[in-house]
């Protein structure tokens, strides 16, 4: 992958994140969709087509066809994301680093992927949604998406020792902190491997060589006491991941395949015009326009 498609997105999407703190109080549903069951649904309409609606909600983004809708009240975009409030050891929710992410040019791939098994390391038996960035960058949030208990960028393949990169990803979490306590522990680790801790606030640096690190660098930031109130069970968590050679290859690179919605576990884009259906994510076609990801589920 060329750094030149990935390194200015993350500069950009810094000084947008520091924004994010002036965010709106509470989940609000600015937009609503009339559905002819009689149903009204409320969330925030992040696409329009010919075809369908996807509205995104508190947890999910679910894909409603035109047929099934009487009415849509797209209210105009106010500028504000619908998101609590960041205070002392919390971390932003998925939406917000979705919806950032989703806006920049330079994003030309982003991909809901199934969740691999952890079995080590801090992160081990806690539930989490993973997405694929531009094929070699990984983000990953874990526990509640609404209120995650963690979340953690790596670089997969040749751009892992890429400092600049690295340098780049530890600046846009930087941005998403609001205690002056929290960021000087996140720059203290420095960049090769580390843990710093600011109450229950822990920024961690895993190397590529680390056992918990499937080849990859890692930037990680979670509340260690919020971890710990939603680790899993083995058999709970078995139930939600995949071994990582059925996703990844030795390379890091996801393997090509149909996901299901078993695969995909806790992840919550749904598309209701078919059950056989995946809504995986988004890509940029040739012409810079943003086209959904649709794969086939295999019975």
């Amino acid at each position: 992958m060329k750094s030149t498609f990935i390194l200015p997105i993350v500069a950009i999407a810094v000084a947008w994140s520091l924004n994010v703190r002036a965010a709106d109080d509470s989940f609000q549903a600015p937009d609503s969709l009339v559905l002819k069951d009689g149903r009204t649904v409320r969330g925030l309409i992040v696409k329009n087509s010919a075809s369908k609606v996807i509205l995104q909600e508190r947890q999910s983004e679910i894909a409603y066809s035109k047929s099934e809708i009487v009415r849509i009240n797209d209210v105009a975009d106010d500028g504000k994301e619908f998101t609590n409030m960041l205070e002392k050891d919390d971390l932003p929710s998925w939406r917000v680093i979705v919806n950032d992410l989703r806006t920049h040019d330079n994003i030309k791939s982003f991909v809901e992927i199934p969740a691999v098994k952890v079995d080590v390391g801090v992160f081990r038996n806690v539930p989490y949604k993973s997405f694929r960035i531009n094929d070699h960058l990984e983000f990953n949030i874990y526990g509640d998406p609404e209120n995650p208990a963690g979340m953690e960028m790596g670089i997969y393949g040749r751009q892992a020792d890429n400092k600049k990169l690295q340098t780049m990803l530890r600046a846009y979490f930087a941005g998403f902190l609001t205690t002056r306590a929290e960021i000087a522990a996140l720059y203290s680790v420095g960049l090769q491997e580390g843990i710093a801790k600011a109450g229950d606030f822990v920024a961690e640096v895993t190397p590529t060589t680390a056992g918990d690190a499937f080849g990859a660098w890692w930037v990680s930031l979670y509340n260690a006491k919020t971890l710990e109130s939603v680790r899993l069970s083995d058999a709970a968590y078995d139930a939600l991941t995949l071994p990582v050679d059925e996703v990844l290859d030795r390379d890091g690179r996801v393997k090509t395949r149909e996901w299901t919605k078993a695969d995909l576990g806790l992840a919550s884009r749904r598309d209701r015009d078919s059950d056989e259906v995946i809504q995986r994510g988004f890509y940029r076609d040739k012409d810079g326009v943003f086209r959904i990801y649709g794969s086939r589920a295999t019975p």
